[in-house]
């Protein structure tokens, strides 16, 4: 099955998406394996109710303590810089949240929440805090032009590789 976007704008977005969860990720020292944007998920066929935008990041953190309060932190800043990024490049408007396609990355964030504090209060407080310090530090330089490079690669609609994310990282911060 071959998914078209709704519009110039999903891509867009998922671009955005995308990118703030790679940037972040190596920027904490994590290696990305790939990051991609695709029109079709694994699940084309499963359930049309699924979101029809797609992309995938994945981080590989080398050999660390998954329970590490260290580790957990990068976790829950690169999940959640995705979602993040996205709402910088939409400009900040609550409007323009997307709460649908980003289920999975903030199930995963809670899910992460959950393995750092006690109890649903702090939990959110956590998450809340995560997401204020990220809207910050993603909207700034070099955070922004990082991003912003790297999602204009992901438009060309070839993965990127760990090379690659590598290179716009030490680009941006060096400069």
């Amino acid at each position: 099955m071959d998914w078209e976007w709704d519009s110039d704008d999903e891509e867009t977005f998922t671009a955005y998406h995308e990118a703030g969860h790679a940037i972040i990720g190596c920027a904490l020292g994590g290696e990305v394996d790939s990051v991609s944007l695709s029109q079709a998920s694994a699940y084309d066929d499963l359930d049309d109710a699924l979101p029809r935008r797609f992309g995938d990041c994945v981080v590989d953190w080398g050999r660390v303590d998954p329970q590490h309060p260290w580790q957990q932190q990068r976790e829950l800043l690169t999940i959640l810089a995705g979602p993040v990024a996205e709402w910088v490049y939409r400009g900040n408007d609550t409007s323009e949240l997307d709460a649908e396609s980003w289920a999975l990355d903030w199930d995963h964030a809670r899910q992460c929440a959950a393995g750092m504090v006690a109890g649903r209060d702090k939990q959110a407080q956590l998450l809340r805090s995560v997401v204020g310090r990220l809207q910050k530090i993603i909207a700034e330089e070099p955070v922004w032009s990082a991003v912003a490079a790297l999602a204009d690669e992901l438009m060309i609609g070839d993965p990127v590789g760990a090379e690659r994310v590598d290179e716009l990282v030490r680009f941006w911060w060096q400069n």
